[in-house]
This record gives C-alpha cells, structure tokens and sequence, in this order.
C-alpha cells in the first residue's frame, strides 16, 4: 500500500511538473489595455519619429533627396505674404505603406465631389511644416515622386489630395496646389509625378477607387477592454495594396467597430487590421484576419489574437499580409 502511495504522489508531481514545464515554455502574453491618452501618445510619438528634421536660410530655399527618392524642394518661405529671412525648420514625413499608416492612424479615405466616401489609391501620403521661433510659415514646396509607388495606378488617374485632420478624411477642397507633371502628361513611361504645394500640410497623393458589385456594412469586435478610444480597425483589401480603410464608427452598445459608408463589396477578400497598445510596455499591439466578405459581415478578435514586437515587425508583418 505504501508503495502504491508512493507511485500516486510520484505519478502527480510528474503530470503537475510537465505541465507547468509546457505553459512556461510557450506562455501567452497577456497584454493590457492602454487609456485614451496613452494610445494617442503612443501614436503621436511613432509620427514624431518619422518626421525629417531640417534647418535652412529661408532666403536660399532647401532641396534634398528623402530615403525613399523623394526630391523636395522648398522656396519663397513667408508669413503674412512677407518673405521669412533668417533660419527656419523643415519638418517632413513621408507614408507609402500601409503599416505605416495604420501605426500612424493615416487611413486612405477620400470625399467625392459629391460628399461620399470612399477608399483611395494612394501614391503617397506627405507632410510637410516650416516653422520659424516656433510659428507656422506658409511657402512653395514642389515635390518629385517616383511613380513606381502606385504600383501600377495609371498616372494620369492620380490627384492631389489634402487631410481634413478633424474627420481624418481626404478631400480635394483644401488643398492650395495641384500635381503638374515636367513634359506634360505621366503616361506609361513617367517615372516621377511633380506637383506644387501651397501653403505647407498633409498632402496625398491618389485616386479614388471605384469597388463594383454590391455593398455590406462589417461589424468588428475586439478584445475586452479596448473601444474607440484606445484601438483602431482598418481594412485593407486582398487585390488592392495600397489602400487602407477606416472603421471610424465605434458602437459602445454593441461593443463594435463599422463604419458608415456601407462600402465592403461582398465576395471581396479583405484583411482586417486592428491596432492599439500595451499599457504596461508602451508597444503597439495589433491582430491580423483574412476574411471573405459576406452580407452583414461580423469579425471577431479576441485577446489570443493579439500580439507585439518592435514597431518594424509590426509594420514588416501589415505589409507582409501581401506576400
């Protein structure tokens, strides 16, 4: 008897000690929920991180080349319709994918003439700020995009776009400039678009999409314990890489993002992208699924969804959705 004691307590030690062993070994994180505050910073410290910083006489003007071939050039800085003299900074960032985009919250949606929304096209999204002691300048900016990051997009079908930062939506009503090709127009055989910018601010530039056949609304749950306030939904769709769509609706009785466009096309293969953070590190988090869009579509995520890394991998593995 003693013995069968003895083999009982061994045999629990043993089931007890290989199972601790496996969950130490392949634990899932566990992360927490930021505020409102907190995701915004976090947020606003990754675009403080992508800007390019440069300080230049205003009366000699800037050019330079950014590390994705981007050829700016900024001249006739002034204020009040007076020429700045003196030193003044160049802030500058520059968005082609959509990775970056959504760490960003710089989704691609665009107003029509005609007052509706729809995803855009994008060739590139700009920013642009000169600033003297701290006060915003206006200026000349003319700007020399390789036309290989529209990734197939006629040329010819591309505008320019400006943000409405209230409505984190695109229009072409606030944009005081206008894309103007050297030799006339793109055509297949362009390699850069040219376009002017005044005054200084968020530029795009894009086309917008046009999705046939026949619409839905899609509704996405996230984990408990984010909303609206401290995550984001995007959609992105399958055929179309540079494209980044927004759920900007959050429903706080059903616990759900949408949005009110009503614009998923049923049959469309979709990834939909959810992004927040973690309060106790201060990394993003984000969660990835591929789904077919159906009528009424619902998508869930729950927190074994969720997962972190260095800002790189997350953007490396939006991106890499696509390959």
């Amino acid at each position: 008897m003693k013995k069968l004691n003895y083999l009982l307590i061994g045999l629990f030690l043993a089931v007890a000690f290989s199972s601790c062993k496996n969950d130490n070994e392949n634990p899932k994180p566990a992360f927490n929920p930021p505020t409102s505050a907190e995701f915004t910073g976090l947020r606003q410290n990754f675009l403080d991180g992508l800007m390019q910083i440069k300080t230049f006489d205003a009366t000699n003007g800037l050019t330079f080349t950014s590390p994705k071939g981007v050829i700016v050039n900024i001249s006739y800085v002034h204020k009040n319709g007076l020429p700045v003299t003196g030193d003044v900074q160049l802030r500058y960032a520059e968005l082609f994918d959509i990775g970056t985009m959504a760490l960003a919250n710089k989704p691609l949606m665009g107003k029509d003439n005609l007052g509706k929304i729809s995803p855009l096209v994008t060739g590139g999204e700009f920013f642009i700020e000169v600033t003297q002691n701290g006060e915003l300048l206006e200026g000349n900016a003319n700007l020399q995009v390789p036309i290989s990051y529209t990734q197939g997009a006629d040329p010819d079908d591309m505008s320019l776009w400006g943000l409405d930062e209230d409505s984190n939506v695109w229009n072409t009503d606030n944009v005081n400039g206008e894309i103007v090709r050297q030799g006339g127009s793109g055509g297949a055989g362009a390699e850069n678009y040219y376009y002017c910018l005044l005054p200084f601010c968020w530029t795009n530039i894009d086309w917008l999409s046009s999705l046939p056949g026949e619409k839905t609304e899609v509704r996405v749950k996230v984990p408990d314990g984010y909303s609206g306030s401290n995550s984001s939904v995007y959609a992105a769709y399958l055929t179309m890489p540079n494209t980044l769509a927004s759920f900007d609706v959050y429903n706080e009785e059903g616990k759900y993002f949408t949005e009110h466009y009503g614009i998923a096309p049923i049959g469309f293969q979709m990834f939909v992208i959810f992004v927040s953070g973690d309060a106790e590190t201060g990394q993003f988090v984000y969660a990835t699924k591929l789904v077919t869009i159906e009528a009424n579509q619902y998508v869930t995520f729950t927190a074994d969804d969720l997962h972190s890394g260095s800002v790189q991998q997350i953007i490396d593995a939006i991106n890499g959705l696509y390959n």
